[in-house]
């Protein structure tokens, strides 16, 4: 965290940034916003047996319920990863991890 000069102000803009990653709503926010663009370009269908994760090295790890709805997403692919592209361009997303695991 920089030092304040005496006389020098912060701006709100710079103070608030500094606070949101000091207390990790930025990872929160992230998350908010790769779970809404996931459901935008998955559609209500699979969004609702599916959750968005992490991004890690341009892969999306995309929990789901069953392994329909990970054979569903397979087929869809390139449509839901095109979407995504559009709406998270600073994500740098390319890929798709499918799991099948706990989504409650």
């Amino acid at each position: 965290m920089s030092q304040r000069q005496p006389g020098k102000v912060q701006s709100i803009k710079g103070t608030l940034a500094q606070l949101m990653v000091q207390k990790g709503y930025a990872q929160v926010q992230t998350a908010d916003a790769t779970q809404k663009a996931w459901d935008l370009a998955a559609g209500e269908r699979l969004a609702e047996h599916s959750v968005a994760g992490n991004v890690q090295r341009g892969t999306l790890l995309v929990m789901v319920a069953n392994s329909t709805i990970s054979q569903m997403i397979s087929f869809q692919k390139l449509k839901i990863l095109k979407s995504l592209q559009e709406q998270l361009p600073d994500h740098g997303i390319t890929d798709l991890k499918i799991k099948v695991g706990r989504i409650d």
